[in-house]
């Protein structure tokens, strides 16, 4: 037997953190983000003598673009005959969360992965429901040839990044900058279906900004200076990837050629996945 998977990474336009307990309990979350083509790969080779398992990815380290859930995806994927993706994801999910250092993460990454698309994904208590956005292929285009992902080559550990959100959400100090992220997703869904980048561009820096008060640690002095020199380089709309602390940061270009020459070998060039999970 002999089983090939491949699952996607995802980059987060707006909401993360917002999928994570208590939140998702107390609130209920959303999330608008994007599979791209950047991809783990497994295989599985059985026979009645020996078993092989291995899988890799083509992202680099410590990215903040879900890699370790994709990474999950892909292996439940392999050594189970589960085929519904709703069902690995929440295998995922159990896997992740029985290890403490993972204890602190949502949902979003492992349900990007496994669903591909650019979806606005809600997160009632244990419930998620995926709502694909129809973008029109030209304004699809657009998007992509507008958005610049830059990694910053600064370690990001989401358990940690996470663990200090969540903590200050249960001190009660941050409930009301995670509601504005998650109302701010909601805007960007609708500005994305309304055709408005430059009001996607707009919303990802009132993310950015919501995002950077959740925690000391989630905007670093480099990735602050990234995102300064983003601005002044041919970015109008930056945001911080994943949980943040380090990985990567989505930019919005009004001088595409520019941003991308400025940051050279730090680009990261994607297009979005429609597939998600893949048996090939």
């Amino acid at each position: 037997m002999i089983k090939n998977v491949r699952a996607p990474v995802r980059i987060d336009f707006a909401g993360g953190t917002t999928d994570i307990k208590p939140f998702t309990d107390t609130y209920g979350g959303a999330v608008l983000n994007a599979a791209i083509n950047h991809y783990v790969v497994g295989e599985l080779d059985a026979n009645d003598k020996t078993t092989h398992l291995e899988y890799t990815g083509n992202i680099p380290t410590s990215s903040g673009l879900g890699t370790s859930s994709a990474m999950n995806v892909v292996f439940i994927a392999l050594i189970t005959h589960l085929k519904d993706k709703n069902k690995i994801s929440e295998a995922v999910y159990n896997l992740e969360h029985s290890i403490s250092e993972s204890a602190v993460n949502g949902k979003q990454d492992m349900y990007a992965a496994a669903f591909g698309g650019i979806n606005y994904m809600e997160f009632k208590g244990d419930k998620v429901i995926v709502n694909p956005l129809n973008l029109k292929k030209d304004f699809i285009k657009e998007l992509e040839s507008r958005l610049v992902l830059v990694y910053s080559g600064e370690s990001h550990l989401s358990g940690s990044s996470n663990k200090a959100m969540i903590d200050n959400l249960i001190k009660g100090k941050n409930d009301h900058n995670l509601l504005r992220i998650k109302e701010i997703a909601r805007e960007m869904k609708n500005a994305l279906l309304k055709g408005d980048l430059y009001e996607f561009a707009h919303l990802m820096n009132k993310e950015t900004e919501e995002r950077s008060k959740l925690s000391k640690v989630t905007l670093s002095p480099q990735l602050k200076s990234i995102i300064d020199s983003g601005m002044k380089n041919g970015a109008i709309g930056a945001k911080i990837c994943g949980s943040g602390g380090g990985g990567s940061i989505l930019m919005f270009a009004e001088d595409r050629n520019k941003l991308v020459k400025h940051f050279g070998r730090k680009v990261i060039p994607f297009k979005f996945d429609f597939e998600g999970l893949k048996w090939m």
